[in-house]
C-alpha cells in the first residue's frame, strides 16, 4: 500500500533497523522535544514502536486502507495524499488480481496448451493481436509469423479468423476488451518508440517497416527522421529529418 512521509530530518538508530523490546530504562518517559513531535515515528508508520505513548516522536492516525499509522494527526495535505496514495496501490492491486484471474485458464489457440500452465515459465505470456480477439502463447504466434513457406498476408492474419493484425502485442496478461486492449497497444508503441530501430541503424540501414515502424529512427546527433503525410495515388511514404 502507500508509503508514509515523513520528514527529511529523521534519522534512524544506526546500530538496528528493527526494534527489539524496550528496556526498563527505555519505557521512561524521554525527554520531550517540540521539533520531534511534529515528526512521525519511523517505527509505528511500519508497524509498531516500542516506546508507545513515550515515544519522542509523533504517531500518526491509522489509516483505514493500510493500517499503519501514517496519518499526521494537523498535516491535512500529507493526509490526503497517503489516502490518494493509498487508493491507487489498492486499485492496481484490484486490477492486477482481475488479470490473473481472467488469463489463468486461456488455452494458445496453436499449441493448446493452457498459457499459464506452461512448463517453461518463460513461455507463460501472451501474443495479444491487434485486431482479433483469439489467443495465443506469444512463442507460437511468433513462430507462426515467421514461417517461411508462407506469403506476408497469411503470416499476418490470425490462424483462426484470417483477420490481419499488423502486430503482435507481448502481455503477461489476457487482453480482450475494446478499451483495454487500445491501452495496451498504446503502451506498446510508447514503450517501442523510445528504442532505437536495429534496421535503420541510425541512418546507416533502411528499416523495411518504414512508416509502420514502431521504433525511434534516429541519427547519432539527434535528429529524428519521420514520414511524411502519404501522397496520392498510393505512393510510399517519404521521409523528412526533424531536428
Amino acid at each position: 500500500m502507500g508509503s508514509s512521509e515523513t520528514s527529511p530530518l529523521l534519522v534512524l538508530p544506526a546500530d538496528s533497523d528493527t526494534q527489539g523490546p524496550a528496556t526498563p530504562e527505555e519505557n521512561k518517559e524521554q525527554p520531550a522535544d517540540p521539533e520531534l513531535k511534529k515528526t512521525l515515528c519511523p517505527y509505528a508508520t511500519v508497524g509498531e514502536c516500542r516506546y508507545g505513548e513515550n515515544c519522542v516522536y509523533l504517531h500518526g492516525d491509522p489509516c483505514d486502507m493500510c493500517g499503519l499509522q501514517v496519518l499526521h494527526p494537523t498535516d491535512t495535505a500529507q493526509r490526503s495524499q497517503h489516502i490518494k496514495s493509498c487508493i491507487e496501490a489498492h486499485e492496481k492491486d484490484m486490477e492486477l488480481s482481475f488479470a490473473i484471474q481472467r488469463s489463468k485458464d486461456i488455452v494458445c489457440g496453436i499449441c493448446m496448451e493452457v498459457v499459464y500452465e506452461k512448463t517453461n515459465p518463460s513461455e507463460r505470456r501472451f501474443g495479444i493481436l491487434s485486431n482479433c480477439s483469439h489467443s495465443y502463447c506469444l512463442k507460437c504466434i511468433r513462430r507462426w509469423r515467421s514461417a517461411k513457406q508462407f506469403e506476408s498476408k497469411i503470416i499476418k492474419s490470425c490462424p483462426e479468423c484470417r483477420i490481419t493484425s499488423n502486430f503482435v502485442i507481448p502481455s503477461e496478461y489476457w487482453v480482450e476488451e475494446k478499451e483495454d486492449k487500445h491501452k495496451l497497444i498504446h503502451k506498446y508503441k510508447e514503450a517501442m518508440s523510445n528504442k532505437s530501430c536495429r534496421y535503420f541503424d541510425e541512418g546507416r540501414g533502411t528499416c523495411p517497416f518504414g512508416g509502420n515502424c514502431f521504433y525511434k529512427h534516429a541519427y547519432p546527433d539527434g535528429r529524428i527522421e519521420e514520414p511524411q503525410p502519404r501522397q496520392k495515388g498510393g505512393m510510399s511514404s517519404r521521409y523528412r529529418v526533424r531536428s
